[in-house]
């Protein structure tokens, strides 16, 4: 009893380094606990893994050959060790040939996988939303583009970077390393999923040389909010606080800050349509089955399951609207990350003018 009475007492004397030494105890047991509960989530998926690796290859065929563009400074320099700690295992122990290629600056993946001249099954991108939007413009920009369109060209994405909208959207999940992991698995697995493309491109007029289109996947941005969003980083010095330092000081700095705090133009748009005789075809009844014998006996009728829009009019289906645009911000987000729409996998862009104003409609 006088022992515990006096370690309670030196406890109490000193009871900053006791509050100092239970913190420290306490980070350290739950660093512990998650590396543990990390070791054992990868351990089933490398088990997972495995039995695809030992699926035997035909005579005369090749094993699955991708390429991996990997960024290797996203989310602070931490993508490439991220990537041989819970991508690669899974790819290697799958039995998949991997080519990595990692990038040195800003635009070379659009430019390699613009160039890529080798037979791949897949390109997977490892990195944030910048590496994706590079990657799917070099694609598209090939001159066999709309031919790998056609094929359904697999693109895979591991998101390593810091912000990956649509990998989050696909994978999301609260343990990044299982979202990690889930996202190679479905690499392995080879699960698509058919996904929205916004093409940006400058109109062509008689002073200025038409540029090459950019492509992306999540939505573009355009105004103050995208402005001093970018410029976060600088501020790097408040720590947590600095995104919302940012805004603070880049509204107090409005002359200074080099931010677009007005957004003018013309917004033509499409309105979104729930199904009429325009853009819905009616479905040709197959009488192919029908027999002699059905002239004295009465055929079961079976309805279709979808329903006849051949008597429903909508004088507005594919009517192009125009509107003139003043606001402090603009986005337009497609539905890989804002999934609400009429009809479940219609494409659709969800188009927001500052805070107030929010429009859907179908790209034209």
């Amino acid at each position: 009893m006088a022992r515990i009475v006096k370690a309670l007492t030196a406890v109490r004397n000193n009871w900053k380094k006791s509050v100092f030494i239970c913190a420290a105890a306490s980070y350290g047991l739950q660093y512990a606990v998650d590396k543990y509960n990390s070791f054992q989530l990868m351990r089933g998926y490398c088990e997972e893994a495995l039995q695809y690796g030992e699926i035997p290859v035909l005579n005369g065929s090749r094993p699955r050959h991708i390429t991996i563009i990997l960024n290797p400074v996203a989310n602070k320099r931490k993508s490439k060790k991220n990537f041989d700690k819970y991508c690669a295992p899974l790819l290697h122990l799958a039995g998949i040939s991997v080519n990595i290629i990692q990038t040195e600056s800003e635009g070379q993946a659009r430019g390699l996988v613009e160039s890529l001249d080798e037979v791949v099954d897949a390109i997977v991108i490892a990195g944030g939303d910048g590496t994706v939007s590079e990657a799917v413009t070099g694609l598209l920009r090939r001159a066999d583009g709309d031919l790998a369109v056609q094929r359904k060209f697999p693109i895979g994405i591991l998101p390593l970077g810091r912000t990956n909208t649509v990998g989050t959207s696909l994978f999301f999940d609260s343990d990044k390393v299982k979202m990690m992991a889930e996202a190679t698995m479905a690499v392995v697995k080879e699960i698509t999923k058919p996904v929205d493309v916004i093409k940006i491109e400058v109109l062509e007029t008689e002073q200025e040389l038409p540029g090459k289109a950019v492509y992306c996947l999540g939505g573009i941005q355009w105004g103050a909010y995208r402005d001093a969003h970018a410029k976060r980083d600088k501020y790097w010095y408040w720590g947590a606080l600095r995104s919302y330092v940012t805004y603070v000081f880049t509204g107090l700095k409005s002359d200074e800050s080099d931010v677009s705090w007005q957004c003018k133009g013309v917004l033509s748009y499409i309105l979104p349509c729930s199904g009429c005789s325009r853009c819905i075809q009616p479905v040709e009844t197959d009488t192919s089955t029908r027999r002699w014998w059905h002239v004295f006996v009465s055929r079961q009728i079976v309805e279709p399951v979808s329903k006849d829009y051949s008597k429903v009019i909508n004088e507005h289906c594919g009517t192009k609207l125009q509107k003139e645009i003043s606001a402090v911000d603009l986005s337009l987000t497609t539905a890989n990350v804002s999934p609400n729409c009429f009809r479940d996998g219609d494409p659709h862009i969800k188009v927001e003018l500052g805070k107030d104003f929010m429009y859907k409609f179908h790209p034209y």
